[in-house]
C-alpha cells in the first residue's frame, strides 16, 4: 500500500437506501470508498471536507464527514479503537486541528427541536444530540403550507437491501418565533424562511419535469427477463412492462457495460446497480439490454435549452440535443449523459478465433458468456455476476473431472477465488480458450495458484517454469501479490469513479481514460494467431514438445528485490510464527512487502539492480562460449536478460 495510506475494510456507506458494505482508505488528499461489488467509488478530497463527528450506533461506531455544498456522509462500521488513528489522520492529513467531534445520538423518541443545515442535509435536533440526518438530494418536492414545511421523498425500486417500508414524506411545523430560521416580515414567515433554504439543495428537476426526454420502445432486457418501454427522464429511469414497471433513480446507477454478444447479431447495454431492484423474491443488481448490432438511430431529445446545460454542467458534457448512431452506443450515451455513470467496453481480451471478446462456459446450472475485461470479469448471463479485480484472491486452471493434464480432455475450469473466501467455478471452457485466458490473466498478475500446469497448458502447449527455479507455490503466489499495485487502476474500475472531471469516449470515436477502447486490427491478429496455435495442439496436429535439458554451465539466474527481502526475513517470519505452514511464510513476506514504503524497499532493489547487471554480463560470457544454442535462449527456456517473475 502507498506510503501515508490508511485502509479500513467492512465499512459500511448509509443512505436512505440502506447501507453497501466496502473499503474505506485514508489518503494525504481524502477519503476514497470503494464498494466491495465495483461500481462508483467515493471520494472526498481534502478540501472539500467541512467538518468530521464521530457517533456511537448499533453497528459499532460512525463516522460522519460533512461536505462543503454536499450532503454528509456517513460511514459505519468503526470499532472504538479506531478513533485514535482517525483523530491523529483529520488533524494532521487534513489540517483539521479540532479533529473529530463526539456526537451523542438521541434515542428519546420525542418529535420536538431544531432543525440545522449542514451543507446538502438536514439534521434533526433533540437538544444538542442529533435524530436524524436527511440528504436534501432525496427531496423531490418541497412546498411550504401556512406555518408547515412538506417534504416529499424520492421513492423508487431500488431498495433491495432494507425492508419494504421506507420514509415517503415527513412535514416540520416551523412557528412564527423561530430564531434559526426568522420571519421576513409578514410575506416571507419563519416556514417560508426554512423552504428558501433548503430548496437550492433539493433534487426537484424530477418532479419539475414528468415527460420523458427520450422512449426506446420494446426494448428485450434478459434480466429481468421480458419487454420494457424504457423511457429517460431527467432525474429517473422508467421500465413499463406488460406485468410490471420499475422506477431507477439515475443515482443508484454505478456503471454501464456495453457487451457485443459471441457469434449473435445482438450487443448487450448492461445498467448495473447499487442497490438492486426486486421481482417477487428475486433482486436484479445488473439490468441486461439487449439490443441489434446493426440497427441505428436518430434522436432527439424533449429538453430544454436550460436542463440540458445543467445536466452537461453535472455529467461532464457528454449530452447532446440530437444523438445518433448504432442503437447500443445511443441508448448507453444517453444514459452516461443523464446519469453521469461511467461506460465500460472490453478491453485487450480476445477469444481463440479472434472474433470475440468472451469465451463460452457454464456456471452451476447455465450455459453462459465470461467477459474478461481489463479491470475484472463479467459473467452473462444467469446470473450476471461482476467481479472487480480488486476482489480477486487467486485464480486456478483445473481440469475436467480432475486434476491431471490430459490431451484428450477437450474443456477446463476457471476457478476465481476471492478474497473474502467466496469461490465461483467457470466450467466447460473449450481447451482451445487456454493460452489466451492465461497470458491474459497472467499479464494483469493476478496469483495463479497451479502456475507451472498452467504455462504448460492441456497437453504441453506452453513452456514450463524454470527448472532451477526454487520459489515455493506460496512464495511465487506473494511475489505476484507484492508486484501487484493495488492503487494503479485503468479505465474499467477507475478510483476516481464519480468524478465529474473524469473524460469519456469523445463523439469521433477516440478513447481517453475512461472509455475502454476495442483493441485494434494488430491485437486482434495476434490474439487470433495464439487461438489457432492452441487449436492445432488440441487436434494431435503438433507432436508434444520436449523440453531441454537444463545446461549445468549456465549462470544462475537473477533474484528480485522481494526475493532479497525474502531470504533475508523468512527465519525471522518462521520464529515469530511457531508452526506456520510453509506456503503461509510466502503470503506473510508478501503482505509486509506490500506495506512497506520506497525508502524501505530501496536497499534490496539495488541488490536486485547489481544482480540483474551480474546476469546479463554472465549470459553474454556463457554465449560466447557456446551456450544456448536454442536461438537467443538459455538453458531453461526463458528469454535471455528477463526478470524471474
Amino acid at each position: 500500500m502507498a506510503e501515508g495510506v490508511q485502509a479500513f475494510g467492512e465499512i459500511w456507506l448509509g443512505s436512505r437506501g440502506g447501507v453497501s458494505s466496502g473499503q474505506l482508505k485514508l489518503t494525504p488528499a481524502g477519503f476514497v470508498w470503494r464498494r466491495k461489488q465495483g461500481g462508483k467509488n467515493v471520494e472526498v478530497k481534502k478540501e472539500e471536507v467541512e467538518g468530521l463527528s464521530w457517533t456511537k450506533v448499533p453497528r459499532g461506531c460512525q463516522l460522519s464527514v460533512r461536505r462543503k455544498g454536499a450532503t454528509t456522509l456517513n460511514f459505519l462500521g468503526f470499532r472504538d479503537k479506531d478513533l485514535d488513528a482517525l483523530q491523529h489522520y483529520a488533524r494532521n492529513a487534513l489540517d483539521h486541528p479540532e479533529g473529530i467531534s463526539e456526537e451523542a445520538l438521541s434515542t428519546s423518541g420525542h418529535n420536538w427541536g431544531a432543525v440545522q443545515l449542514r451543507g446538502a442535509s438536514l439534521a434533526f435536533m433533540v437538544g444538542s444530540k442529533v435524530a436524524f440526518e436527511l440528504p436534501l438530494a432525496d427531496v423531490c418536492t418541497a412546498q411550504q403550507m401556512k406555518d408547515d414545511v412538506m417534504l416529499e421523498l424520492h421513492v423508487d425500486d431500488t431498495g433491495g437491501e432494507v425492508a419494504e417500508d421506507m420514509l415517503q414524506e415527513l412535514a416540520f411545523y416551523v412557528p412564527p418565533g423561530n430564531e434559526e430560521f426568522p420571519a421576513r416580515g409578514e410575506d416571507v414567515p419563519a416556514s417560508k424562511a426554512l423552504l428558501d433554504a433548503l430548496l437550492p439543495h433539493a433534487d426537484t428537476e424530477a418532479a419539475a419535469a414528468d415527460e420523458p426526454v427520450c422512449v426506446f420502445s420494446e426494448v428485450g432486457i434478459l434480466a429481468p427477463r421480458g419487454r420494457f418501454d424504457i423511457e429517460m427522464h431527467l432525474g429517473y429511469l422508467q421500465l413499463g412492462g406488460q406485468s410490471q414497471d420499475f422506477k431507477v433513480r439515475y443515482t443508484s446507477i454505478q456503471r454501464i457495460f456495453i457487451l457485443p454478444k459471441q457469434n449473435t447479431p445482438h450487443t448487450l447495454v448492461v445498467i448495473s446497480l447499487d442497490p438492486p431492484i426486486r421481482k417477487g423474491q428475486t433482486y436484479y443488481a445488473h439490468l441486461l439490454c439487449q439490443f441489434p448490432t446493426e440497427d441505428d438511430i436518430t434522436v432527439e431529445l424533449d429538453i430544454s435549452e436550460e436542463a440540458l446545460v445543467s445536466k452537461n454542467e453535472k455529467n461532464g458534457g457528454k449530452l447532446s440535443s440530437e444523438m445518433s448512431g448504432p442503437v447500443h452506443e445511443v441508448f448507453a450515451k444517453l444514459l452516461r449523459g443523464l446519469s453521469g455513470a461511467r461506460i465500460t467496453k472490453p478491453g485487450h481480451f480476445r477469444n481463440a478465433a479472434g472474433d470475440g471478446f468472451s469465451v463460452r462456459c457454464s456456471y452451476k446450472a447455465d450455459d453462459g458468456q465470461l467477459y474478461p475485461l481489463d479491470r475484472g470479469f463479467f459473467y452473462v448471463h444467469k446470473p450476471p455476476l461482476l467481479i472487480p479485480d480488486n476482489d480477486i484472491e487467486s485464480v486456478e486452471f483445473a481440469r475436467q473431472g480432475s486434476g491431471a493434464v490430459s490431451s484428450s480432455v477437450r474443456t477446463f475450469d476457471l476457478v476465481i477465488r476471492l478474497k473474502g473466501g467466496t469461490e465461483h467455478m467457470f466450467r466447460n471452457i473449450q481447451r482451445s480458450e487456454w493460452g489466451n485466458l492465461f497470458e491474459f490473466i497472467n499479464t494483469k498478475k493476478i496469483p495463479i495458484e497451479n502456475l507451472a500446469s498452467a504455462k504448460r497448458g492441456p497437453g504441453g502447449a506452453h513452456a514450463g517454469v524454470d527448472a532451477e527455479d526454487d520459489m515455493d507455490p506460496g512464495m511465487r503466489r506473494a511475489a505476484a501479490e507484492a508486484d501487484y499495485d493495488e492503487d494503479d487502476e485503468d479505465e474499467d474500475f477507475d478510483a476516481s469513479g464519480g468524478s465529474e472531471s473524469s473524460e469519456d469516449e469523445d463523439e469521433d470515436g477516440e478513447s481517453d481514460a475512461e472509455m475502454i477502447e476495442e483493441e485494434d486490427g494488430k491485437g486482434a491478429a495476434k490474439g487470433k494467431g495464439k487461438g489457432a496455435a492452441k487449436a492445432d495442439g488440441a487436434e494431435g496436429a503438433k507432436p508434444k514438445k520436449e523440453r531441454k535439458p537444463k545446461d549445468p554451465n549456465a549462470p544462475k539466474k537473477n533474484l528480485t528485490g522481494f526475493m532479497y527481502f525474502s531470504n533475508a526475513n523468512r527465519e525471522k517470519v518462521k520464529a515469530e510464527n511457531p508452526g506456520i505452514a510453509f506456503g503461509e511464510i510466502g503470503k506473510m513476506l508478501g503482505e509486509r512487502w506490500k506495506g512497506m514504503g520506497a525508502d524501505e524497499k530501496a536497499p534490496y532493489e539495488q541488490m536486485a539492480a547489481k544482480d540483474k547487471v551480474r546476469y546479463a554480463e554472465a549470459m553474454k560470457a556463457y554465449k560466447e562460449r557456446g551456450g544456448a544454442a536454442a536461438g537467443g535462449k538459455d538453458g531453461d527456456g526463458s528469454d535471455a536478460g528477463g526478470d524471474d517473475e
